[in-house]
């Protein structure tokens, strides 16, 4: 599993620090489609194992588009919304059985919020001045705090820290990956990325949230596929499961990050 891992990883990194550093915004924006694309598809699998039938195509339709107003015109994020709620309440109106429309709409709003929504925000912090510099700062930490509690669970983790959720996790894993994260965004903000312009206390903030994000948004999705009843949310990514096991933290911490940013330069 390990060996799987570090190929995953060592394929994947490249093509999404190239992507980033190298790339245009537009660029950016399409990878970000195209894992909003493989994400949506994980967690349609995910609620229709709970037995609930998530509005597909109308989903897919409204996260792209929404997706893509963060980039170049945020009305459209907000009609394509409001469209959304349109066609889950028409959908309610010619079914024969009204029975599960109220779950239904909700897991569709639900997999549109939680992929669009805070791929969006990744979107957002890219057009920001510096956005690649401070996309990296986040990055760099939410991979310091798994390293950091992935090793030092399997050393030293003896107390499980949700077992219900998550049973390989630790709270001295958790504990080792928050400080990292609470160390790392600072020295990364004063040292390696000092034109972000957070400092001391900026950076501080930020990797306080992108801890805590990272912890709620790992066990968060991992409460999904527990109810799902799945180890993994797909295969793609060999090693890692599904896109969705990739970039759990992130889509979580991507909002956080984006709040704490934009408060600190104000």
């Amino acid at each position: 599993m390990l060996r799987g891992r570090i190929m995953t990883a060592a394929l994947w990194l490249p093509v999404h620090l190239a992507v980033l550093i190298w790339g245009r915004p537009y660029h950016w924006l399409v990878y970000l489609e195209v894992i909003l694309f493989i994400g949506l598809l994980e967690m349609f699998d995910l609620l229709a194992a709970v037995g609930r039938r998530p509005h597909r195509l109308a989903v897919l339709v409204a996260a792209i588009a929404c997706l893509a107003g963060f980039a170049y015109e945020p009305a459209v994020s907000f009609w394509s919304a409001l469209a959304l709620v349109g066609a889950c309440l028409a959908v309610a109106v010619f079914r024969r059985k009204p029975e599960g429309v109220v779950a239904d709409a909700g897991v569709s709003l639900l997999a549109f919020g939680y992929l669009a929504g805070f791929l969006g925000c990744l979107m957002l912090i890219r057009l920001m001045a510096n956005g690649v510099q401070l996309l990296l700062i986040l990055f760099i930490t939410i991979w310091i705090i798994d390293i950091l509690a992935y090793t030092c669970g399997r050393l030293w983790g003896r107390r499980k820290l949700a077992p219900a959720l998550s049973p390989g996790k630790t709270i001295e894993g958790g504990v080792a990956g928050m400080v990292g994260g609470i160390i790392a965004a600072p020295l990364l903000a004063v040292f390696a990325f000092p034109a972000t312009k957070l400092g001391w206390w900026g950076g501080l903030a930020a990797g306080v949230a992108v801890a805590a994000g990272d912890l709620v948004g790992d066990l968060a999705e991992s409460a999904l596929k527990r109810d799902a009843g799945v180890k993994d949310s797909g295969r793609i990514l060999q090693g890692h499961g599904g896109v969705l096991d990739r970039f759990d933290t992130v889509l979580f911490c991507a909002p956080i990050f984006y709040a704490v940013v934009s408060l600190v330069r104000r």
